[in-house]
């Protein structure tokens, strides 16, 4: 890495390929951010929707560079237990897929309400 790092090309080519897999999730949504702006009364209504936007965007990927060192460390110690996550991930999103399929969805809601019964009121 440290090699590669060095190369004036690499940060380019990580950015083009980031890009890349990120235009089809956040062009929808800009889009639609772009469309409200556009059809706003004022024009600092407008302004205010596309910084809360940004914003949005934005401060996530500042916390993740200021945090990036203990999340490396976090996860050094974490990768032992990935297999079981990875796992787990998998058979929820299974489960999830057979819901949605059979339109059983909201079966989780009114499960969640009976286990969690404090729940109801942000229902």
């Amino acid at each position: 890495m440290q090699k590669k790092s060095s190369n004036i090309l690499f940060p380019y080519v990580i950015g083009v390929a980031f890009g890349f897999g990120w235009t089809p999730c956040i062009g929808p949504i800009l889009g639609s951010i772009l469309a409200l702006a556009s059809i706003e009364e004022t024009l600092s209504r407008a302004v205010m929707l596309l910084i809360s936007y940004s914003l949005g965007l934005a401060i996530p990927f500042v916390l993740s560079g200021y945090l990036i060192q203990r999340f490396l460390l976090f996860s050094k110690n974490f990768k032992k237990n990935i297999n079981l996550i990875s796992k787990i991930g998998g058979i929820t999103l299974l489960v999830t897929g057979i819901l949605i399929l059979t339109n059983q969805l909201q079966a989780i809601g009114f499960y969640i309400i009976e286990i969690f019964p404090f729940m109801q009121k942000f229902g």
